[in-house]
C-alpha cells in the first residue's frame, strides 16, 4: 500500500447544505380585514407581565379572529394573535392534538371490538 501524505495547506472545499425551511402559512386576504390594522403593534406584543388586555379586546370584536388564530398556531407567532398569546396557543394546539389522539384511539378500539 503506497504511503499517502496529506497536504495540510490544501484548502478543504465545503459543500453547501440546503435545509428545507419550515412551512409557514401565508397571511392571506383576511389579514387586511383585521381590526388590528392601523393599531400600534406594541399593543399586540406586550412586555413581560402585561396580559395584553387591550389587544385581547380588539381581537374579541374582530371578524377574522378564527383565521388569525389558525394562522398564528401554524406559524408559531410571537405576540397576541387571535386573542391568545404564544403560550396559550401552544396549549390549545396540544389540547387539540390530545383530543384527536383520544378520538382516534376510541375509534380503533370500537372497530376492533366489532
Amino acid at each position: 500500500m503506497p504511503d499517502m501524505k496529506y497536504d495540510d495547506s490544501a484548502s478543504a472545499q465545503l459543500l453547501p447544505i440546503a435545509m428545507p425551511a419550515p412551512a409557514v402559512p401565508s397571511l392571506g386576504e383576511w389579514h387586511g380585514r383585521g381590526l388590528c390594522v392601523g393599531e400600534d403593534p406594541d399593543v399586540f406584543f406586550p412586555s413581560h407581565g402585561d396580559p395584553g388586555a387591550q389587544a385581547r379586546q380588539i381581537c374579541a370584536a374582530c371578524a377574522v379572529l378564527d383565521d388569525c388564530l389558525g394562522y398564528a398556531i401554524g406559524a408559531d407567532e410571537l405576540g397576541i394573535w387571535g386573542g391568545l398569546d404564544q403560550d396559550e396557543r401552544r396549549n390549545l394546539r396540544r389540547r387539540r392534538r390530545c383530543k384527536r389522539a383520544a378520538v382516534g384511539c376510541k375509534t380503533r378500539r370500537s372497530e376492533g371490538a366489532a
